[in-house]
């Protein structure tokens, strides 16, 4: 009505119309910073493959450059980056239902995670240090394409709950000359272990089994879940 009565305006003073085009101008020049927020905030929405449902203690999310602390209920998308302090951790619940769980002092990253509506077409997470858990939603009839990097290992999922420790300047219990290791220990399921550094061929691990991969070596044979081990310092 406002936009009719001022069209009405110029046309009534001819002198008028240059001011009232300018009026126009400004009006349209002013509405663009409105329409690039909703745009930002439409393609982010878009982008999120998940959620913080907990946290608890102080870690902070790193998000196209930018870092802010995490918060329940915090959207997260692929490329985000969430680190945790000595107290801190974090669980992400993704739209297909999987969780991963970042404990004390750890960094990941959703390196990709790709949705069709609420199904996973497939996943992939970065370890970069400390301790991380994942719980994968199974898919009917179809193999998880789930997998958990670290600098040195990639787990391939075949299962639904796993935990992975990446561990820098601390001795490999495998390989006391070795201050740089990977350890992946399966609760359900079935997850292939590699390193990506080292031609050896990948090792199954069942549920209730563990491996280590030292350095640049490849993963050790399955041996019962070490349940200390895993909970250990340094882990966490």
């Amino acid at each position: 009505m406002e936009n009719f009565l001022i069209a009405k305006a110029c046309d009534a003073r001819v002198g008028m119309r240059p001011i009232c085009v300018h009026m126009r101008a400004l009006r349209a020049i002013a509405a663009i910073p409105i329409v690039i927020v909703l745009i930002c905030g439409l393609a982010f929405a878009q982008q999120s493959v998940g959620e913080v449902t907990k946290v608890s203690g102080v870690a902070t999310l790193e998000h196209a450059g930018r870092q802010s602390q995490v918060v329940e209920a915090m959207a997260v998308a692929s490329g985000d980056t969430i680190r945790t302090t000595a107290n801190g951790t974090v669980v992400v619940t993704f739209h297909d239902g999987s969780k991963a769980e970042l404990g004390e002092s750890s960094a990941f990253t959703i390196e990709r995670y790709q949705l069709s509506g609420s199904q996973r077409i497939g996943a992939l997470l970065k370890l970069w240090g400390g301790h991380l858990r994942t719980f994968v939603s199974a898919l009917a009839g179809k193999p998880p394409e789930f997998e958990v990097h670290t600098p040195n290992s990639v787990a391939a999922v075949r299962g639904t709950d796993f935990d992975t420790a990446f561990v820098e300047g601390r001795p490999c219990p495998e390989d006391h000359t070795c201050m740089r290791y990977t350890t992946v220990g399966v609760t359900t399921g079935v997850v292939e272990v590699r390193n990506p550094g080292n031609p050896a061929p990948a090792v199954e691990v069942h549920e209730g089994y563990e491996t280590t991969i030292p350095c640049e070596s490849p993963p050790t044979s399955p041996a019962p879940l070490g349940v200390e081990e895993l909970g250990a310092p340094g882990y966490h």
